[in-house]
Formats: structure tokens, sequence, C-alpha cells
């Protein structure tokens, strides 16, 4: 099994802990290439952003005014949807999600419950 690679310089400690569990998820479903580091970071970054984003969501509200008093939608609602969508659609790419291992006949690990629940809180 190939080493287990260490997080981008840049990530912060949350970041590095999402790291670790999906490569770890990876490692022990057998599907983890040290290639896969790039699609990985990209994973690790939009789950990120997209907690940032529905953090300074929930401070400042769904909604903000315009200059002139109109209410239009926060700019980090687009934020968070576009960061969540392209989590999703890498972490299909890295085979985390069920449907993406069930397509490719991967045999979930007996501790992934507690895995995924590490990825998603």
């Amino acid at each position: 099994m190939p080493r287990q690679q260490t997080p981008p310089k840049d990530f912060d400690p949350r970041a590095r802990g999402i790291w670790k569990a999906a490569q770890g998820l990876l490692r022990r479903q057998g599907t983890w290439r040290p290639a896969d580091r790039e699609l990985l970071a990209q994973y690790v970054r939009n789950v990120s952003a997209a907690h940032a984003a529905r953090a300074q969501l929930a401070k400042e509200g769904i909604t903000t005014t315009t200059h002139d008093g109109r209410p239009i939608p926060h700019p980090c609602v687009k934020i968070a949807r576009d960061a969540e969508a392209d989590a999703r659609s890498t972490a299909a790419d890295l085979l985390l999600t069920p449907a993406s291992r069930k397509r490719a006949g991967v045999e979930e690990p007996k501790s992934l419950e507690d895995e995924l629940a590490i990825l998603i809180s």
C-alpha cells in the first residue's frame, strides 16, 4: 500500500483533518493512489470553502441589501452552493460517496460510517 501522503502546507488544522480522514478511507477501501493527491486537495479545498461560506451565512443571514436598500441573496449563498457541488463531484471521482463506490464495485470498509461522519462534521 502506498505511503500516507502529507496534506498541502497551506491547509489549516480542520482541512488537514478532512485530508487525513478522506485519505485513510481511500486507503482502507483500496482506491488511494498518490496520483490522486491533487484531486483530494481539490476536494478538501471545496469542503473547506463551503464550510466557511456557510459559517459566514450563519452569522450574517442568507440575504443582504444593495446600496439602495433592496434585499438580495448574500454572495456566500452562491459560494457555498458552488463549493458543495464541486466537492460532491470530486468526492464521486474519488469514490468517497456510497453511489460512486457501488457503481465501481468497491466494498465499503467496516468503519465507513465513522469515517464519513468525520468528513462531513
